[in-house]
């Protein structure tokens, strides 16, 4: 199968065809931790707030297994599952990058 050095694979599960590229999208959603997840106390801060995130992976085990997961890039939070986000939609990216710098995490 033919490759390309930049080819990128950021959603879920990567094409069949793995010619394709994938682009990353870009999503806002309210942030309502449901206390199931152990969150680090920067986390507490943006409960009830706007976030601007990225699509994850499909988490594997534990009480969020088979959920998708979001995280907020050059955060400390970590993944959120898809369960603790309200209102989740996607966005264009200069929406995304207004909301990521509002809440203090993009330049």
């Amino acid at each position: 199968m033919p490759t390309h050095p930049f080819i990128f694979f950021e959603a879920a599960e990567a094409p069949q065809d793995a010619t394709q590229r994938i682009e990353t999208m870009y999503f806002e959603a309210i942030f309502e931790p449901s206390g199931t997840m152990e969150y680090v106390p920067e986390a507490k801060d943006l409960a009830g707030e706007k976030i601007a995130i990225q699509e994850g992976w499909i988490i594997k085990e534990g009480p969020f297994k088979g959920q998708l997961c979001f995280y907020i890039p050059n955060s400390t939070i970590g993944w959120i599952p898809k369960s603790d986000l309200k209102e989740l939609k996607p966005v264009p990216f200069v929406r995304w990058k207004e909301i990521h710098k509002q809440s203090g995490y993009g330049s």
